[in-house]
């Protein structure tokens, strides 16, 4: 059965399968502990113990205390990073909720913000979102509850309650009342443990730039179901295995990070020590099926196989021509490698190691887009054992196809044995565990409807043309992987196909879309549309309905004689769209003073290529054009000035981080004051000088 879908802008599907109709496999097996909430789906979730009966504040406070607990919660690191998609905040970064529990338990502010939201509108509450908060470069989460929005830190670790000591306060609130911070009427614990010194910045910061709510940026429909074939174990550890872990170079962005990360247990910590117990931890996947025809292993855990037979030697063809066995690897957690150098994972290594004892011809292949195409990585013709080592094809995966194809006569070409060892990444605050005394477990079979079902992910890279193109019945009319947002304008049908065998018994279907902000919000026409093949009725799963607070990335306001517009650069570059709000802000200003603002610069003065990585020339073509004055960037730590075609880019990056001294003459710490009388502009550069 196919299952067409007609989208605007379709980033993933996730198809549950219906087990076949014979099988000896264990599906979703699960082992629950009183002492931890079942983070197996957010249904399961809702259901724990300690909040199932609350609503309300009381709901929204027990699952926040759940989430920051040194036992059960998450805690700071870096930002979590799957796929190959150059956009790496919007489409990179991962902000799942189901993820975020079970495989990583860590993150930083980014993600915590809309996660925490994405768990509270997962367990009911009717709105959540993200705020972000430019004045310190932070982001929280308010839930709405009881007709107002609510102020939740999973970060920082605090809330902050109203004057009167029994209502959570807002972000609003807190900008209104910034003595809610100095001198709170109510304090529970976790208070910003690590912040006391800092809450009087943040009683300043919250309000010295507008924040920017965030509607629905965090991402759902993973899963944690999963399938254990005859011969297969799966062994999770609460402890690190040896420094495995999901290895991103962006992490050892410098000596700190370097010195953390190398610290014992080597791989991903918490940057606060104090905030959990845990690092993270490992999972190994050991399938060593019998290939013999005293056993059923073979048909009962392979994914296809072709004109092969099996024998009291192993698997052979079956008559004349070739044969071939398929075997799927797939995990609810992440696949990770055993990390060598923490600056490149060229080293890497025994992500996923195939060994294979076999006579005659054997060709292997490997599939990383569910089976829609194969690609050759190994042959062997020699009798005896190989051991392939997958890591290099593996980054970021949860699941990939092996083929075997015997290429050779049946008496000369056999598969005697195959073992198939693959390590996962595991938040240990998610496993069950044991305390002095009587405890009680629990132990769980099929998804979260009851189903012995597998999930057969599709999440195809909109980045890719290539790729996109095994997917869709006919290219779509406005497709352009080259843009940074809204790749795909109209209709696209892509259509998605389970394996032979198969039948779908549930799907989660999901994507990243552009929309209209503020006031415009409601002109949002994305929509989301599935049919099945033997049905030509279109059924809608999917309609944008925007809130007019939706306001994050950008703004602009006027101040005396000038116009100040605040660029959003947070990925990297310059999108079209961004240019496009930019271009439509400053031609409609009648201000004589234009100034933009924005992370990275266009251009280095001093020469260097720590600049923006797209958009350089068109932004600076249209600053140009719309004759602004001047541009204020920061992202390289030191001072320089510029001018470009009459405007005056200017460069502050020395707040307080660690200098670039090198190519740089003006690195120092400084800050600018600038002073804007009637309509003449002065900028001091203001060196800061060390305490003592």
């Amino acid at each position: 059965m196919k299952i067409p879908v007609r989208v605007i802008a379709i980033l993933s599907l996730i198809v549950l399968l219906g087990a076949p109709s014979v099988s000896a496999k264990v599906y979703s097996p699960w082992i629950i502990s009183e002492h931890t909430a079942d983070t197996s789906s957010m249904e399961a979730f809702r259901l724990d113990s300690r909040w199932k009966d609350k609503t309300g504040q009381d709901l929204a406070l027990e699952v926040w205390k759940y989430l920051v607990s040194q036992e059960n919660g998450v805690f700071h690191y870096c930002p979590i990073r799957e796929g190959d998609d150059p956009v790496d905040w919007e489409f990179r970064m991962i902000r799942d909720p189901i993820k975020m529990l079970n495989t990583y338990g860590y993150g930083f502010c980014g993600a915590f913000g809309p996660t925490t939201a994405g768990i509270f509108e997962a367990i009911g509450f009717d709105q959540a979102r993200s705020v972000q908060v430019p004045g310190c470069n932070h982001n929280v989460t308010e839930v709405w509850y009881d007709g107002s929005w609510h102020y939740f830190d999973t970060d920082l670790r605090g809330v902050l309650f109203r004057r009167d000591g029994q209502v959570i306060a807002s972000v609003a609130d807190v900008i209104r009342e910034p003595d809610l911070w100095t001198n709170p009427s109510k304090k529970i614990q976790p208070f910003f443990p690590d912040d006391p010194p800092g809450l009087e910045v943040y009683a300043r910061t919250f309000r010295e730039e507008p924040v920017e709510y965030c509607y629905r940026w965090f991402m759902s429909g993973s899963t944690m179901d999963f399938a254990l074939r005859k011969g297969e174990s799966f062994t999770r550890w609460w402890s690190p295995q040896g420094g495995r872990w999901s290895h991103q170079e962006d992490d050892s962005r410098n000596d700190w990070w370097i010195n953390l990360i190398s610290k014992d247990p080597y791989g991903a910590k918490s940057n606060h020590p104090d905030f959990s117990i845990w690092t993270h931890g490992n999972g190994l996947f050991d399938y060593h099926p019998n290939l013999k025809s005293d056993s059923s292993d073979l048909d009962d855990g392979v994914f296809q196989k072709k004109n092969v037979e099996v024998t009291s030697k192993g698997v052979t063809v079956a008559g004349s021509g070739n044969g071939e066995v398929v075997f799927e690897v797939l995990s609810p957690y992440i696949i990770v490698p055993l990390v060598g150098d923490l600056l490149t994972r060229d080293d890497d290594r025994e992500a996923s190691i195939i060994d294979f004892t076999s006579r005659g011809r054997i060709k292997v292949y490997i599939s990383l887009d569910y089976g829609r195409s194969f690609r050759e990585i190994a042959v062997t013709e020699k009798a005896g054992t190989m051991s392939l080592d997958l890591t290099p094809h593996l980054r970021e995966r949860y699941q990939y196809l092996v083929k075997l194809a015997l290429d050779g006569p049946a008496e000369e070409t056999i598969l005697e044995s195959i073992r198939i060892r693959t390590w996962v990444q595991v938040a240990p605050a998610s496993l069950p565990r044991l305390r002095k005394g009587v405890n009680q477990l629990s132990y769980r079979l099929g998804d979260k409807h009851g189903l012995h079902s597998l999930p057969w992910l599709q999440i195809p890279n909109m980045g890719s043309r290539e790729e996109m193109s095994r997917y869709w019945s006919q290219p779509p009319l406005d497709y352009d992987p080259e843009r940074f947002q809204e790749r795909l304008k109209g209709e696209v049908e892509l259509t998605f196909t389970p394996p032979p065998g198969r039948t779908i018994k549930w799907m989660s279907l999901g994507g990243f879309f552009s929309t209209h902000r503020g006031k415009q919000a409601t002109r949002t026409a994305n929509e989301i549309w599935y049919r099945t093949a033997d049905s030509p009725e279109w059924l809608q799963v999917h309609g944008a309905n925007i809130p007019q607070w939706h306001s994050h990335s950008h703004y602009s306001f006027d101040q005396a004689a000038a116009h100040f517009a605040l660029a959003d650069s947070h990925n990297g570059g310059i999108s079209a769209g961004e240019l496009a709000w930019l271009r439509e802000d400053l031609s409609s200003t009648s201000q004589p003073i234009k100034m933009v603002f924005l992370h990275h610069p266009p251009f280095d003065p001093d020469g260097t290529d720590h600049i923006m990585a797209y958009g350089n020339e068109a932004f600076m073509a249209l600053m140009a054009e719309q004759e602004v004055d001047y541009v204020f960037a920061g992202h390289i730590h030191a001072h320089a000035r510029g001018e470009r075609e009459g405007v005056e880019y200017v460069i502050t990056g020395g707040a307080g981080a660690p200098l670039y001294k090198a190519n740089h003459p003006l690195a120092f710490h400084h800050y600018l004051r600038v002073t804007v009388q009637g309509e003449d502009v002065a900028i001091d550069v203001v060196e800061i000088q060390k305490p003592g």
